[in-house]
């Protein structure tokens, strides 16, 4: 009885303790991508703030397992575009849609938003995305928060990625004409 007693003690208090490590740490996350942009052409700052644009680069992602579920008046503020993912839903509102710069506001299946900018230096060619994210989840949150940051990332510079390759056809095809 003693041993069973002194058993239920450790694992109470090691369940505290990771409740409170977790709890301890940020729910808020910042990320930044920065990328130079290949074979600037005259279309560029078109294609790359186009949201079809993005959309297709990120349905590549096919071991993401992201899968478009709608896309209405995306190319103008309002426009939204929603996803479904393995971990839930994402919605994607555009807020604001300046010369270089794109402003979306992103909800996380209903726990979780983020405010993500593309903005383009034409004069560095570079292009750059910020996403700020805060989780709300009490309990959770702040694991939640360091996975999101991580996986964001790594699909961010990928859809990076095939933007600039999609660039770099475009230029080679029409250099052939």
């Amino acid at each position: 009885m003693q041993l069973f007693q002194t058993t239920l003690k450790v694992i109470i208090f090691s369940a505290l303790v990771c409740l409170l490590t977790v709890n301890i740490l940020p729910t808020t996350y910042r990320l930044t991508v920065s990328t130079p942009i290949s074979n600037a052409g005259s279309n560029t700052s078109e294609f790359l703030l186009s949201t079809s644009s993005w959309v297709q680069a990120i349905s590549v992602l096919e071991s993401s397992k992201i899968q478009l579920i709608t896309m209405q008046n995306a190319e103008k503020v309002g426009g939204f575009v929603a996803f479904n993912h393995s971990g839930g839903r994402v919605d994607a509102t555009l807020v604001e849609k300046k010369p270089h710069e794109l402003q979306y506001h992103l909800r996380f299946h209903e726990e979780h938003q983020a405010r993500m900018r593309i903005h383009i230096k034409p004069a560095t060619q570079h292009i750059t995305i910020v996403v700020q994210g805060e989780v709300l989840s009490p309990l959770i949150g702040s694991l939640n928060a360091l996975l999101t940051k991580y996986y964001l990332e790594k699909i961010i510079q990928t859809a990076v990625n095939e933007m600039n390759s999609k660039l770099q056809l475009q230029s080679t095809g029409q250099s052939d004409k």
